[in-house]
């Protein structure tokens, strides 16, 4: 795949909670659901993001302020330059069937992606599982209720929808519905406990990723999963079950800046 440095003024800048914003480009962008991009700000190195949509003139990712890098990002302005290059990695293998998507927190941005996608591809039914720690950490509540058939939000303190957790929902939609596929995104232990899920329903599922990547091409090594050597940035971020099924750190370890493994 041909991946291209892009260097692009800031389009518009759109705030979704206290600690998320969506940034948006003009440009173009040959980018499938799960796939991500390397951003770069002049003097500040670079990060990988997950994309949040594309289409023929522009493209966007969703992104939370959690360190010095993207607090760099939050301070600059619409017109201000980044360069971006890629996308990178393995996309959703797009079914049309009854398909499952289950998504928590800020990582839910390829599944408001892949829904697009879906509808456009004429999925026979898509019912999504949206959650979050509260509702103002929610994202994409009235994208999702337009694009999929079902919506459900699941909330931990409970201030919208379900109490309790996506997974939670998962289990209860599971009692009454049937599926041909399963896609989840959200931080890994939720991953965990939903693949343990669709496994007891003996469901077919593919899982987004997130590791620390420093190239996204796989050289750095910062995103190797043991005990395969599976290269995350490469090989996926889009896991399916059998291969997840061999990677033992999957919901245990990841590793840090040296490469250094430590304990989820």
């Amino acid at each position: 795949m041909k991946c291209d440095r892009q260097t692009l003024p800031i389009a518009a800048i759109r705030e979704e909670n206290a600690s998320l914003r969506t940034f948006t480009f003009h440009g173009n962008l040959s980018a499938s659901p799960g796939q991500f991009i390397m951003l770069t700000i002049f003097s500040e190195g670079e990060k990988p993001f997950s994309i949040l949509d594309v289409d023929e003139k522009s493209f966007s990712m969703t992104i939370k302020n959690i360190g010095p890098f993207t607090n760099k990002l939050f301070s600059m302005d619409v017109g201000d330059l980044v360069s971006i290059r890629g996308p990178y990695g393995r996309s959703f293998k797009r079914q049309t069937g009854n398909i499952l998507m289950v998504g928590g927190g800020f990582a839910t941005p390829p599944l408001r992606f892949l829904a697009k996608k879906l509808r456009e591809d004429d999925v026979k039914k898509l019912v999504n599982i949206n959650g979050a720690h509260s509702e103002e950490d929610l994202l994409y509540v009235e994208d999702f209720e337009i694009l999929c058939h079902q919506s459900h939000i699941a909330t931990d303190n409970g201030s919208l929808g379900y109490m309790g957790t996506s997974v939670d929902v998962m289990e209860q939609v599971l009692q009454n519905e049937k599926f041909d596929q399963v896609y989840i995104s959200g931080p890994e232990k939720m991953a965990k406990a939903a693949v343990a899920v669709a496994k007891k329903h003996q469901l077919p599922y593919e899982v987004n990723l997130e590791r620390y990547m420093k190239c996204g091409v796989g050289i750095c090594g910062s995103c190797v999963m043991d005990p395969t050597g599976f290269i995350l940035c490469m090989e996926g971020p889009i896991v399916d079950d059998q291969t997840l099924d061999k990677l033992e750190d999957f919901g245990t370890a990841h590793r840090g800046k040296t490469g250094a493994k430590t304990a989820l």
